[in-house]
């Protein structure tokens, strides 16, 4: 009768639940046939060899031969342990609750392979976490994105920062425009106390650049506000009813283009106004 309790150096060693440089083994007892080169305790040996040099899949087939000539629960931890020590964990588990399932399993083995189950489980579980989705996530009753509606997407993205910069840009140069018409208007004062003619010919000289300066500013920044913000508002309000399940489109296609037929178009109307001595912009809206 084969006892786990009994320890063969040659061929098997005792449990060892953390990993070391030189692994031990769930002991194997002797078997009654005579040594060859195809007894179990021979395949054994041969295994506990293999897996020292870092031969995982030989020592697994030796201990699986082993195993065959003499069922050994014994030889079901050995190969969750090669497995283990291979990183297929998978397998590992497997060998490891087949090996606790069977009868007449020491108990201190039966433990030791519980608690690697645990570890191993464990392990298995939080790799399953870490894994990332390769595709798009897309929420229950929502179609997926079709490729020209992300480039309608991605277009009208690029729309609204070219949008926003250049109402930054338009309103900087509106505040310069005004601080060089504040300047033409001080010259122009200037240019009324002035005592002598030819100072005020000169201080007047200097408003009207500085006004010239001044109102070119502030067309320049209007336009680029206007554009700027023209191309914000276009990108806005539009796109949405999109990506709703098939069947409730289909459910409500009807009133959707009825409704749809009825609705109305704001489009919004930005114009630069200029006169003789201001500048500034109109801004309307058409329904």
């Amino acid at each position: 009768m084969h006892c786990f309790s009994n320890l063969v150096a040659t061929t098997a060693v005792a449990v060892s639940v953390a990993f070391t440089s030189t692994p031990t083994w769930a002991a194997v007892a002797p078997a009654a046939a005579a040594e060859s080169a195809e007894t179990p305790d021979a395949l054994s040996a041969a295994a506990v060899e293999a897996f020292r040099a870092g031969e995982y899949d030989k020592a697994i087939e030796l201990f699986e031969r082993a195993y065959t000539l003499d069922p050994q629960p014994n030889y079901l931890f050995n190969i969750g342990r090669v497995y283990e020590e291979k990183a297929d964990l998978s397998k590992a588990v497997a060998n490891y609750q087949e090996f606790v399932k069977q009868p007449g399993v020491d108990i201190e083995a039966r433990e030791a392979a519980t608690e690697r189950l645990k570890v191993l489980r464990r392990t298995l579980a939080e790799l399953e976490d870490d894994k990332e989705p390769t595709g798009p996530v897309v929420e229950p009753g929502v179609d997926a994105p079709t490729p020209a509606e992300e480039a309608a997407a991605a277009k009208k993205r690029k729309m609204r920062l070219a949008g926003y910069s250049l109402l930054g840009v338009g309103g900087g140069t509106l505040v310069i425009g005004a601080v060089f018409g504040g300047l033409a208007i001080g010259k122009s004062n200037d240019a009324k106390d002035a005592a002598f003619v030819d100072d005020k010919l000169a201080l007047r000289q200097e408003a009207e650049g500085r006004a010239k300066v001044g109102d070119g500013l502030l067309i320049t920044g209007g336009v680029l506000a206007a554009v700027g913000l023209v191309l914000v508002l276009a990108t806005l309000g539009k796109g949405k009813g999109k990506g709703k399940g098939k069947g409730k489109k289909e459910k409500t296609g009807s009133t959707a283009t009825n409704r749809r037929s009825e609705r109305t178009t704001w489009q919004p109307l930005v114009a630069p106004s200029l006169g003789r001595t201001s500048a500034g912009l109109s801004f309307a809206g058409r329904f």
